[in-house]
């Protein structure tokens, strides 16, 4: 067991109090714990939330497919298929059994799974059965792209799910795969599923096995860099403890307030933990300069006069910074932001409390402090004597990017989620490739008044629609009720009339013989007819581009049709147009959320600093990192996911705090008589090595996540290490040539010194 450093010999008494507050916050952490424990294990635990679950109710386009939904069917379901899986297979018939058979599964409140399954094999018998009597290779040829493949003889199973079955996602789909087994005997990877459930699964186990599989190489590696940092093992294993503590704390907080885990919560752990330990290097660094300035006795009362201020600021800051994502509607978005911001908030406060006293008790001397001051004593003076080809450097290439930001596009289609190799991508290609295209575009269209529009216009407007859409590019198939129908000659005359008129009618009085096509339903007062246009999964479309030609292509068939004025709308969903709407929700969210973030801490800095100018050029080191970075992106249009447009707000955050730390102590040095550059020289002397340690740590530990398979968390990882090491580069290379040039003359000395620095008698 590591022993505590031993305690420097001082002729002055302890402070007892301190050593109270320490041991008296670390019961108190002791006493938690096991409700952090549990809470932990029961929010891990709970299945994650799709992305329909991110938005609320009142979302115009959810409101949209949830009408859709409950029309005709919903979007949760799970496409299927396997060698050997043709029209006929005794599989697929007890699959279906199996699915919808008083046997079915259900969950423990006994809620079904499934509602309903559709194969080729069903559709083809419905079709050739009356009333619609079709010849089976017509059927079948009906069916082609739909359920059955090109060559006439493949086909699927689509498997809908109930709100239970979606909540239960990963047993459901596990028993899937087990009833598939031992009906057609083929081993599981040569079952092949899709579909907006699957995604949420593979998203579901992939952002998991992130978590599971990188959180403790990232925590070894943030741990090995604090005890580099800190060149103590207890002291690094008392931060570190202490973090992680927070990090549980986080977690309580999810429980308590009942919010579900989620994709984006998975980098939450490491975040805190990171912030904390960077906190905890800042701490310890007033400490061991306290100690260095007064002795022992009084040490945690000085560190805490000295670094309550930077260390306070920049804590609130970042909660600044993560507390500006709750503005957005996106859940996920808004409950990472809100717990994060509890965690870091509790991170400053339990290190204040724990390490002081400790600190005071049993101290330590910081190590090569004469070599690292000549270090950065060369490093500075360089930048003193070309501050201004460096800032002319930094300001260029800020303007550069900035022109690539209005070229910044978002993207959760599943393939920008996962590698081309990974399983789910690879069962994509195969259904689509076998069957068909699986991504859906629906169109509704509803007649108010039945009697007021004859069957055989309604028949006659979807087929005009569905010609309209097909010649849309990337659409593959269009599907309508009319594809069920016989085919009828395209002669005018009342005869040709009436067989459309008498068909139609059929089909609409026989809605129980066709009820798994499910394109055409029964409404009050009227009835809605449905017209599906299919497009591949895997390709690059701009679906909310793609909607805007849906409906552009439906209003002058419906206009000619009488449009209004005969009681006919229109309503364009599906649940990509959905995603894509979140997507856009998701990009301005984020931007306003980032916009209010730098505003309000904009604001605080000119508070701290005593100027407006003063805080509009602290916070140019703020703003550069993310400008450089998502200007690149915009410029090599890079799509941006779920996980890496949130850098932003967190970045400015985390960025602040060197900022802060340095500003403070140029302050301090100015205000004490220093010139400019000697009070640059003081502030690196202060606090650049805890800012670089602190990076380190931040930097590295969450780059472990970058060695991901899951996209959004491999992106986020990435994206916020590097914008954490350009935020060091402008707070440790732009902010000290700014200050040393005309921008500096905002940050005047104060006429009566500093009140933040102890006076010499304390120290």
């Amino acid at each position: 067991m590591t022993r505590p450093p031993a305690a420097l010999p001082t002729d002055a008494p302890q402070r007892p109090w301190s050593l109270f507050v320490s041991l008296a916050a670390l019961g108190v952490m002791a006493l938690v714990a096991p409700f952090i424990a549990r809470a932990a294990v029961s929010v891990l635990s709970v299945e994650a939330t799709t992305p329909l679950d991110w938005v609320p109710m009142t979302f115009a386009p959810r409101q949209a497919y949830a009408d859709f939904a409950r029309q005709f069917e919903s979007g949760d379901v799970v496409v299927l298929s396997w060698p050997g899986c043709e029209l006929g297979a005794p599989a697929l018939d007890r699959l279906l059994e199996a699915a919808t058979g008083p046997e079915s599964p259900r969950d423990a409140a006994g809620r079904p799974w499934f509602d309903g399954v559709a194969t080729g094999s069903v559709a083809v018998d419905n079709l050739v059965a009356p009333p619609l009597e079709l010849e089976r290779e017509e059927a079948v040829n009906r069916l082609k792209g739909l359920l059955v493949g090109a060559d006439g003889r493949t086909t699927c199973a689509v498997i809908g799910f109930t709100p239970a079955g979606v909540g239960d996602r990963r047993r459901a789909v596990a028993w899937i795969r087990d009833v598939i087994r031992r009906t057609a005997t083929v081993d599981d990877d040569a079952v092949h599923m899709a579909g907006p459930v699957i995604d949420n699964l593979a998203v579901d186990g992939a952002s998991t096995d992130s978590l599971n599989t990188f959180a403790l190489p990232a925590g070894l590696v943030i741990f090995a860099l604090t005890w580099w940092s800190l060149r103590s093992f207890f002291y690094a294993g008392l931060v570190f403890a202490v973090s992680l503590w927070c990090v549980g704390l986080s977690f309580l907080t999810l429980h308590a307030c009942g919010d579900r885990m989620n994709p984006v919560l998975i980098v939450m752990p490491v975040l805190v933990l990171v912030l904390g330990v960077s906190g905890g290097i800042h701490l310890m660094n007033y400490l061991g300069e306290s100690l260095e300035d007064g002795g022992q006795a009084g040490v945690a009362r000085r560190a805490v006069r000295l670094g309550w201020l930077p260390c306070g600021l920049s804590a609130g800051t970042t909660a600044i910074g993560l507390a500006s994502l709750v503005v957005s509607e996106l859940e996920p978005i808004r409950v990472f932001g809100f717990h994060a911001a509890i965690g870091v908030m509790a991170t400053l406060v339990t290190m204040f409390l724990v390490l002081p006293g400790i600190f005071e008790t049993w101290p330590r001397h910081a190590a090569a402090a004469v070599e690292a001051t000549a270090r950065e004593t060369k490093f500075v003076s360089f930048i003193l004597r070309h501050a201004a080809p460096i800032t002319a450097m930094f300001v260029t290439s800020m303007l550069l990017a900035g022109g690539g930001l209005p070229r910044i596009r978002t993207s959760v289609r599943i393939d920008t989620l996962f590698s081309a190799e990974s399983p789910v991508i690879r069962d994509y290609a195969w259904i689509e490739r076998q069957i068909g295209p699986l991504v859906p575009i629906e169109v509704m269209v509803r007649f108010g008044d039945v009697e007021g529009v004859r069957a055989a216009e309604r028949l006659d407007l979807v087929r005009a629609i569905a010609q309209r859409l097909e010649r849309l590019p990337g659409v593959s198939g269009v599907v309508t009720a009319a594809t069920f129908l016989p085919d009828f000659a395209d002669t005018d005359g009342v005869r040709s009339t009436m067989r459309k008129a008498i068909a139609a009618r059929r089909l609409a009085q026989s809605l129980a013989a066709v009820d798994d096509m499910k394109y055409v339903r029964a409404v009050e007062g009227g009835q809605v007819w449905r017209v599906t246009a299919r497009v591949p999964a895997l390709r690059d479309i701009d679906y909310g581009a793609f909607l805007e030609l849906v409906k552009n292509e439906v209003e002058p068939p419906v206009a000619a049709a009488g449009g209004e004025g005969r009681g006919i709308s229109v309503a364009c969903t599906g649940i990509m147009p959905l995603v894509h709407a979140i997507q856009n929700t998701l990009l301005r969210d984020l931007f306003s959320s980032f916009l209010s973030a730098c505003l309000l801490i904009t604001v605080v800095m000119m508070v701290v600093e005593r100027g407006v100018g003063a805080g509009l050029v602290a916070m140019v080191s703020n703003v550069f990192p993310m400008i450089l970075m998502f200007g690149l992106l915009g410029w090599t249009q890079t799509p941006l996911d779920i996980g890496s447009v949130m850098t932003a707000s967190i970045a400015l955050g985390m960025a602040i705090d060197g900022t802060l730390h340095f500003l403070t102590f140029f302050r301090r040095a100015r205000d004490a008589g220093s010139s400019a550059a000697d009070a640059v020289h003081a502030a690196y002397g202060h606090c650049a090595a805890a800012m670089t340690q602190g990076t380190l740590v931040c930097g590295l530990g969450i780059l472990v996540f970058a060695l991901s398979s899951f996209a959004p968390t491999s992106r986020f990882a990435w994206m916020l290490a590097l914008l954490l090491a350009a935020a060091l580069a402008g707070d440790l290379v732009l902010l000290p040539a700014l200050l040393v040039g005309p921008a500096g003359r905002c940050f005047r000395p104060s006429r009566g010194g500093s009140p933040t620095r102890p006076p010499a008698s304390d120290r």
